[in-house]
């Protein structure tokens, strides 16, 4: 049944020209990043480690138990969407720039290839290759159950 009451749908912020021009106007771009959004640095680098490791995640597990066996692999932790740590990440993560290069420094750091992505609502989403329509609806649709 669809509801009458009208969804105001919110944007997904992307980096400010203000913090692009901080992060790419000079110096090393990594440590421009890391220097602005420590609280979103810290957090990319553990669910790098923690993906790598198969930590054990209640958000993680609880789509795998809707999804079943996928053929990649792949970690969700799910963020309160109020919190800046979900800003920041919104904005790192929707700017190809600064995504592509985390993503690259993160699979130095962790010594395989990790992907990151926004996915339903607020959820963090690190997979082993960029994810096809095909791959990322079921994670997609189960997230939003959960909720």
């Amino acid at each position: 049944m669809v509801s009458d009451v009208p969804i105001q749908l919110q944007p997904r912020d992307t980096m400010d020209c203000k913090t692009a021009t901080l992060v790419y106007q000079g110096g090393n771009y990594l440590d421009n990043i890391r220097e602005i959004f420590p609280v979103a640095w810290k957090f990319l680098e553990e669910v790098s480690f923690a993906y790598v490791d198969g930590k054990p995640d209640k958000f993680d597990s609880d789509i795998r138990e809707i999804v079943g066996e996928q053929p990649f692999k792949f970690r969700m932790v799910h963020r309160d969407d109020r919190d800046q740590l979900t800003k920041d990440l919104s904005d790192l993560l929707g700017d190809i720039t600064s995504r592509l290069l985390l993503e690259k420094h993160f699979s130095q750091v962790v010594g395989k290839p990790v992907f990151f992505s926004t996915i339903c609502c607020n959820s963090h989403l690190t997979t082993d290759h960029e994810l096809s329509l095909e791959e990322v609806l079921p994670l997609q649709c189960a997230a939003v159950k959960l909720q």
